[in-house]
């Protein structure tokens, strides 16, 4: 799978860990603001944010992030509702998002 790279807080080369095409041909539309740690894309039904994350960028060591991708649950506002989970893998997070639409 070729990995998309985009800017980011300064970071030429973000790593998405994904085909930011192939998220878009599953509905996935980017929910990313200039603030947030990190990217994000929200699925067609808007409920399940995920964060990308590049684990090689200065800041997300700085976080001491272990995990590629976060998925958090919003409600009817589009606000935070829960967690869902951290994964490595992408197929394992399309599995989460599938499971928590």
């Amino acid at each position: 799978m070729k990995n998309s790279v985009v800017n980011w807080h300064g970071y030429e080369n973000y790593n998405m860990n994904c085909n930011i095409e192939d998220l878009k041909k599953r509905g996935f539309e980017c929910s990313s603001y200039n603030n947030d740690l990190a990217p994000s894309y929200t699925n067609k039904k808007g409920n399940i944010q995920i964060f990308f994350f590049d684990l090689d960028s200065d800041e997300m060591k700085a976080e001491s992030m272990k995990h590629k991708f976060s998925l958090m649950k919003l409600d009817e506002h589009g606000e935070y509702s829960s967690d869902i989970g951290r994964t490595n893998s992408f197929e394992e997070m399309l599995k989460m998002v599938e499971g928590n639409e």
